[in-house]
């Protein structure tokens, strides 16, 4: 009875022994599985949707500078304050061109009554055609100055020519205000965009509208939507010496190659006021279509997940049709 009793023990732990064995297979297995699809899904998610965080927020903008030369007399803006198209930023002191326009058509009115009584004296003899043609070249260049005159005044009052803000204003009512030189800038609010770096492996796949979306650091949980409106067609190259002719590249020995980055714009589809600022740092994320690689593989992996009934994933769902 011993015997037997210590033959069927041994035989149970044989058995358990090789259920666990068993059992160890199959998770060992399922876990190599498991890795193997989940790295296929990481592959497929990074070749239908490339990622950068090498982008910033971007928007147009204009430097103000005044047309006419003098003094500010009024300035109606604060720094980082919101304007309207048209309203007015600041006034340049009208006086001196008001004067300098008086004076102007002063001359014009003496210029025309001269020509109004020389031009009858034309016939008589009195006075020669070449005298003629100089008063009236005198008059006319006195209207010309006039109006040139009149045109200055206008521009002392110096409005907002779109929508945005302004930044950079460190200036106070009292400064002398040079033509064409800047006294702050002003930010287009109506488009605002990131531009992404992405690798030239990606782009190759993106296309002109292609969805995108936008995170900003800032508020990283919140998404930005957009859309590809424009692929960068060429960057400087760190070692091209750009002549008259074609670029110079210098021969160097690199154990990497490393993909270039060409910029992608995107432009955000009503992006919240809060988070936009122009060179804010951002995550960016394409949906592209598959690569040919990734295409052949999505059709063998389909197969292998219609078969066991798997076909879950949206992106493969997606991809594969």
């Amino acid at each position: 009875m011993n015997n037997i009793k210590d033959k069927l023990i041994a035989a149970s732990k044989r058995a358990l022994l090789g259920l666990r064995k068993t059992v160890g297979l199959l998770i060992a297995v399922t876990v190599i599985a498991m890795l193997i699809v989940s790295s296929f899904l990481v592959a497929l998610r990074l070749d239908l949707r490339p990622r950068t965080d090498d982008a910033n927020l971007l928007a147009y903008y204009a430097n103000i500078a005044p047309q006419v030369s003098g003094q500010i007399i009024s300035l109606n803006i604060e720094n980082n304050q919101s304007v309207q198209a048209g309203d007015v930023l600041f006034v340049i002191d009208p006086e001196p061109f008001q004067f300098k326009l008086d004076a102007i058509r002063a001359q014009h009115k003496l210029a025309t009554l001269i020509l109004e009584r020389t031009e009858p004296l034309l016939h008589k003899g009195y006075v020669t055609a070449e005298e003629i043609d100089q008063a009236r070249a005198s008059k006319d260049s006195s209207k010309a100055n006039s109006d040139l005159s009149q045109w200055d005044l206008v521009k002392t009052v110096v409005k907002a020519p779109f929508n945005g803000k302004v930044v950079g204003l460190n200036y106070a009512v009292g400064q002398y205000a040079s033509t064409g030189v800047p006294l702050f800038t002003m930010i287009d609010t109506s488009r605002w965009y990131a531009v992404a770096n992405f690798r030239e492996t990606d782009i190759a796949r993106m296309k002109i509208g292609s969805v995108a979306k936008v995170y900003v650091m800032s508020n990283p949980k919140q998404i930005i939507q957009g859309h590809v409106e424009s692929i960068g067609w060429g960057v400087t190259s760190e070692d091209a010496s750009l002549g008259t002719g074609l670029p110079t590249i210098e021969k160097t020995l690199n154990w990497v190659r490393l993909a270039q980055r060409f910029p992608v714009r995107i432009l955000l589809n009503n992006p919240p006021d809060d988070l936009m600022r122009i060179g804010a740092t951002a995550v960016v994320i394409v949906h592209c279509e598959p690569s040919q690689q990734m295409s052949n593989l999505l059709s063998d992996f389909n197969s292998i997940l219609n078969y066991f009934g798997w076909f879950n994933d949206p992106d493969i769902a997606t991809a594969a049709n």
